[in-house]
């Protein structure tokens, strides 16, 4: 179903609209119900489209919580890695949700951990995963459209990413990157799906650039909301990777002549929305920059890794951008060098800096080389590392006085509870 939503105003509208979707669908909540939202970064003046509108939030809640099956509502999430949950979810305006009836909170990255196999895995055979995720009578996601510089589209299957476990989520963010995803639907498994299209993310996923759709998407299949959330951002089905393997698998609709779509919206209309829609960083090649990129494929292969270094040069780009407009125009010329690059590399008076443990330059280096570790490497590092370097300012150095302060204690507020949820439960 897409239901038109003009704007996240009218919260009557959005209750209306969100209680008919389950009538319709025959979505029936009972029990202990998971509400997963998406909430990869959250800022007050730069991050502010990234996360599922609390507004939307809100309504999905109160029409939950009205049901008298309904024991309680959980709201799970763990944000990007390298930050504890708790603090973006302050920093999204999601603390007043604490006091609506029947709702609980539970950040995964404190959650107890439990082993799961996957029947159907491909990278993975097995994962942990938090037991109020594992144990949930009812799932219900709530994913904020957006375009993925690297998977192209970000909704219901790659909203999964944050169901994993810091560690296991970075392991296979790599040119495994898709596999990984359709290997997490055999546990993020939603019951039913409410989509935030109010605004859709352009650019990339976690400074994206709002754009008024105006729609809420409703299903009781992450594999068909994905399959119309790629239609809409200008994708054939087929064109994202994760998709195409979860189906691959059996998981159904296996083909879009399945999918039955009620939309108060035409075609025609949704078309002329995103006819500019804005895939800026998808293509380190198109950015107005003087930084040169330098991309060699991946150890033992014979394409870059996407999913990795890339996706996060990708990624910290546009968070420097987004905290300082035009500052990737001012940086320094410097070469950032990804992969095993098959060339000659001269840093032309800068320093070349090397992303990733397995970058190397197979030709000869004219320059003095500088290394950022990891693999991949954070972005959170790299957005902290790098500006040094490119003359930028860093959005994390920057932070006003009391966000400096607020971090840390809670980060350490974080590995209390996970300390005594793992320890002591």
């Amino acid at each position: 179903m897409i239901r038109a939503c003009p704007d996240y105003d009218d919260l009557d509208r959005i209750r209306g609209i969100v209680s008919e979707g389950m009538e319709e669908l025959g979505a029936k909540p009972f029990g202990k119900v998971l509400l997963k939202y998406n909430m990869v970064f959250a800022h007050e003046r730069f991050g502010l489209h990234p996360y599922t509108n609390p507004r939307v939030l809100e309504a999905i809640i109160d029409v939950l919580a009205a049901r008298p099956e309904v024991e309680k509502v959980i709201l799970g999430e763990r944000t990007g890695v390298y930050v504890p949950t708790r603090y973006h979810f302050i920093r999204a305006g999601y603390e007043f949700l604490k006091q609506k009836p029947k709702v609980e909170i539970c950040f995964f990255d404190e959650d107890q951990l439990v082993e799961v196999a996957l029947a159907k895995g491909g990278f993975h055979k097995s994962l942990r995963f938090s037991r109020t995720l594992v144990e949930a009578d009812y799932k219900l996601y709530a994913p904020k459209l957006k375009h993925h510089v690297t998977t192209r589209l970000t909704c219901a299957l790659k909203l999964n990413m944050g169901i994993c476990d810091q560690k296991e989520r970075l392991l296979g963010h790599d040119w495994h990157l898709e596999e990984k995803i359709a290997d997490l639907y055999e546990v993020g498994h939603p019951d039913f799906v409410v989509v935030d299209a109010v605004d859709i993310g352009q650019q990339n996923e976690i400074f994206p650039k709002p754009l008024r759709l105006g729609a809420i998407l409703m299903g009781t299949s992450s594999v068909a909301i994905d399959s119309v959330g790629a239609r809409i951002l200008g994708f054939a089905p087929d064109q994202i990777e994760h998709l195409r393997i979860v189906r691959s698998r059996g998981w159904e609709p296996v083909s879009d002549d399945q999918i039955e779509i009620s939309s108060e919206l035409s075609w025609d209309e949704i078309k002329e929305k995103t006819k500019d829609f804005d895939y800026s960083y998808s293509d380190l090649g198109k950015l107005d920059t003087p930084i040169r990129f330098l991309l060699g494929d991946h150890p033992g292969g014979n394409e870059p890794c996407w999913g990795g270094c890339i996706n996060t040069l990708k990624g910290a780009l546009a968070g420097f951008e987004a905290y300082a407009a035009g500052s990737i125009k001012r940086a320094r010329p410097l070469a950032l060098v990804v992969g095993e690059y098959d060339g000659d590399v001269d840093g032309q008076g800068h320093p070349i800096l090397l992303i990733g443990n397995c970058t190397k330059v197979k030709g000869k280096v004219q320059g003095k080389t500088r290394r950022i570790w990891g693999c991949p490497v954070g972005i959170p590092i790299f957005t902290v590392l790098a500006p040094y370097y490119l003359g930028i300012p860093s959005p994390l150095l920057g932070e006003e006085p009391a966000q400096i302060y607020k971090f840390p204690s809670q980060v350490a507020l974080s590995y209390f509870h996970k300390m005594i949820n793992r320890a002591f439960r």
